[in-house]
């Protein structure tokens, strides 16, 4: 879900650059604050629309997401096993919900991994954990773990369900889907890759980023270790 949030840095620009209205002469234009807001909203669709191609694209180098090579966090865990990593990503899943908040354990992860999903191809830690903190609503999205595995001497697989909204002028509801990602660790036992699945295109996942909420309502769930 990189990719929308990316989509998200576009709208910004546009939102911005849509209060910036001047005369040929160069002095301010007056228009009223229900003109600008429509402006804005619209100026917002059509640079969010000029970005997408139906084939798969890379990270749009407008989005704001800093340097691949950008150190996060403190010293890295020193060859944790894999059991040890597993127990980390059960907490940043469950409790720091990292796939809507960022808060992820950034000790555990190499600070060029890699993140793939249906929707984007991005290389650096600092990069993913930005695009994070500017895609979903926190406080109105949840991530909800199902299961959390060791599957290999180098890998741990993951089954959870994510939904909410995301930060876009027109709070566009992602309905719940189900995912499952794998984790490919490194010879110093850190993350070097995080993999994800969908149950629904990336495609589905675009239109439902342009799709306005009308203010649907997310029902929370416990969710399991």
């Amino acid at each position: 879900m990189a990719q929308i949030a990316s989509f998200r840095s576009v709208c910004l620009i546009h939102v911005k650059n849509s209060q910036q209205h001047t005369t040929a002469a160069g002095s301010p234009v007056k228009r009223s604050h229900s003109f600008d807001r429509r402006h804005a909203v619209l100026s917002s669709v059509l640079g969010v629309a000029a970005c997408f191609t139906p084939r798969k694209v890379s990270a749009i180098p407008l989005a704001p997401l800093g340097k691949r090579t950008d150190k996060v966090g403190g010293d890295k865990l020193e060859m944790p096993t894999v059991d040890q990593v597993k127990d980390v990503l059960r907490r940043d899943l469950s409790e720091g919900q990292y796939f809507v908040t960022g808060n992820l354990t950034p000790e555990v992860f190499a600070d060029d991994c890699r993140f793939v999903d249906p929707t984007n191809d991005v290389t650096g830690l600092s990069r993913y954990r930005k695009a994070l903190t500017i895609l979903f609503d926190p406080e109105r999205s949840e991530v909800k773990l199902k299961q959390i595995q060791v599957s290999g001497p180098a890998s741990i697989e993951a089954d959870w369900t994510l939904g909410g909204y995301l930060k876009l002028p027109w709070q566009p509801y992602v309905d719940t889907i189900d995912g499952h990602t794998v984790y490919t660790l490194n010879d110093a036992g850190l993350i070097q890759k995080q993999e994800q699945q969908w149950s629904i295109s990336a495609w589905t996942a675009l239109k439902q980023s342009f799709t306005p909420s009308f203010n649907r309502t997310l029902t929370k769930a416990t969710a399991t270790t």
